[in-house]
């Protein structure tokens, strides 16, 4: 093993930095796939707030700011839909806080403006089909985060959203079989 090719490789990535932003990828999408498989909704809301926490450090540490921007809204967003007061006026303002705030702070491009068209996804159709409902948001909003984290080399973070995408499928699955669609 070539330790001194891997160190090489690492400073080219970012160095310390980037590999630390890796470790926290790493914890919050561990939590991330966990999600997949918890069956209650606001258990799964709370597991994803922290998860959360953790890739906004990763984002901080990548300077990726529209990551960073969604995913605290996000934690606004989960927090008022488990409070019972998400309605149509807080999706739009959360939606629209979500929108000025990538076009004001986006460095990524097109692929940046995907977790704003996740933030739309996930915030219109959150209360629809109880933890079914959740589980599919989370399985189609990966696909896109999938991309996101490849564009900001957060090569832990791709992995585990096939993972996650995997993991909604099994959870889906085990939700109809037991025939458990309610919170």
């Amino acid at each position: 093993m070539n330790l001194q090719g891997i160190g090489g490789w690492i400073q080219s990535m970012g160095g310390t930095k980037w590999m630390t932003a890796q470790v926290l990828s790493l914890i919050g999408y561990t939590l991330m796939v966990i999600t997949g498989y918890i069956k209650k909704e606001k258990k799964m809301l709370r597991t994803q707030d922290v998860q959360l926490l953790f890739i906004i450090g990763m984002g901080v540490l990548l300077n990726a700011f529209s990551g960073i921007i969604i995913n605290t809204i996000q934690i606004i967003k989960n927090e008022v839909y488990l409070r019972g007061k998400l309605n149509k006026y807080t999706k739009a303002a959360i939606v629209g806080a979500g929108i000025v705030m990538t076009l004001i702070f986006n460095n990524g491009g097109i692929a940046g403006w995907l977790p704003a068209v996740n933030l739309f996804i996930f915030t219109y159709f959150l209360g629809m089909g109880g933890a079914i409902g959740i589980k599919i948001l989370i399985f189609i909003t990966t696909c896109g985060w999938g991309v996101y984290d490849f564009s900001i080399k957060n090569y832990v973070g791709f992995i585990f959203d096939i993972l996650t995408i995997i993991s909604c499928i099994i959870g889906i699955i085990r939700l109809k079989r037991d025939g458990s669609t309610n919170n």
